[in-house]
């Protein structure tokens, strides 16, 4: 049987995206995500170090999460966690759990755009049959419409005009970011104080730094711009090209998910706080897409993260000049439509490598989560979560 030919569509800083049948306006294709060693923080893109195993260790994660996600009786167990009670609103609370869509996804699971997870010269297979490590997973494929800068008195406008209601089989130009509470350094904090009516839109009467939420509450971001900005939920609508009953949907979706997320890490005591998700239209449904790895997520055990953030709080703490170098490329790209990386490398910028004994901190902390997460026994040999943890407190916490 002949293979199928494949073609990169896009080389990123975390995985390449490879083309195996490319998607059109009337059908969704087939892609493969190739997850890398690589790691990007602050936007800027590939970092210079690689972290071994990483890799492996977020195929693996991605796809026991998706797996699970798309699982019937996952949903039917979620109605019976602990992790309910942690919602304090308990209007917010029974909304959820009577949730239309909640009872579909008992039925039917969670519809995602994952399809297997491929090891090594074999074919599609699922988690609990893996016998290798693999670095690939493959995915349905959708249109990626970007939307077009232009400008207004000198000012640059993104037209999404291209994605417009009634589109089919593409990727929702939106980052959903869910948050259970307000860790110190979020920057919800940072949009509150700056307007404090922002609270109306999202459902709370206050925050407080450094506590949890009565409620989980979503906010949209632009995701096909060189940097990330908050969206009203208007503009969110408008920019989605969504009908408004799937635009709810989709924020609800965003919820629920973030709850049946939190309830499988608080099962090896791990505190999730926030994450984000991105979804695809595909005939006429919306499909959860992307990955799930920490990456995505602020995961916090025994009072350190054990996300990406440690990275980023390595930099900020040993390396500052750094940090100063990203705010001045980000004002850059956000007047001229550049990345962020591109920007500092043609200044002949490049960003300091890791210490070698952080470096190895930091790949256990991948390994070590996805093990004790899933308790599948595939990943190379690794320091223990709860060991990570102590040793990230010494550089970090």
């Amino acid at each position: 049987m002949k293979k199928p030919a494949k073609s990169v569509v896009y080389q990123g800083s975390v995985k390449d995206l490879i083309a195996l049948v490319p998607p059109t306006p009337a059908r969704p294709g087939r892609f493969l995500f190739e997850f890398t060693d690589d790691f990007s923080v602050f936007d800027y893109g590939k970092m210079p170090d690689r972290l071994e195993g990483k890799g492996e260790a977020l195929t693996l994660m991605t796809a026991w999460f998706f797996e699970r996600i798309a699982d019937p009786r996952e949903w039917k167990s979620l109605a019976g966690s602990p992790v309910w009670a942690k919602i304090s609103d308990p209007d917010f609370r029974t909304r959820l759990l009577k949730s239309p869509l909640l009872k579909r996804f008992q039925k039917s699971g969670m519809p995602t755009h994952y399809r297997g997870i491929i090891p090594p010269g074999k074919t599609l297979t699922r988690t609990p049959k893996l016998k290798a490590l693999s670095r690939r997973i493959e995915v349905w494929a959708v249109q990626i419409i970007k939307p077009e800068l232009g400008e207004i008195e000198g000012h640059p406008v993104w037209n999404y005009n291209r994605l417009h209601y009634g589109a089919d089989n593409y990727l929702i130009p939106l980052e959903v970011v869910f948050r259970f509470g307000t860790p110190t350094g979020s920057s919800l904090l940072e949009r509150i104080k700056a307007n404090p009516g922002y609270l109306k839109t999202l459902g709370v009467n206050r925050v407080e730094e450094g506590r949890w939420l009565p409620r989980p509450v979503g906010e949209c971001f632009s995701k096909l711009e060189p940097s990330d900005r908050v969206l009203s939920p208007e503009l969110a609508l408008n920019f989605s090209g969504l009908a408004n009953p799937e635009f709810a949907e989709l924020l609800e979706t965003s919820l629920l998910l973030a709850v049946f997320l939190r309830d499988r890490f608080a099962r090896s005591g791990i505190e999730l706080w926030d994450g984000k998700f991105e979804f695809l239209r595909v005939r006429k449904r919306i499909l959860l897409g992307d990955a799930i790895t920490p990456d995505e997520l602020r995961l916090v055990k025994d009072g350190i993260q054990i996300s990406k953030e440690p990275i980023r709080q390595y930099y900020r703490r040993h390396h500052p000049e750094f940090l100063r170098k990203i705010a001045e490329a980000k004002a850059e790209a956000n007047r001229t439509g550049r990345k962020i990386g591109s920007v500092l490398k043609d200044c002949g910028y490049q960003p300091p490598r890791l210490d070698p004994e952080f470096k190895k901190v930091a790949e256990d902390m991948y390994l070590g989560l996805v093990s004790e997460l899933t308790g599948l026994k595939l990943l190379p040999p690794h320091r223990p979560l709860a060991e990570v943890v102590q040793l990230l407190r010494k550089w970090v916490g």
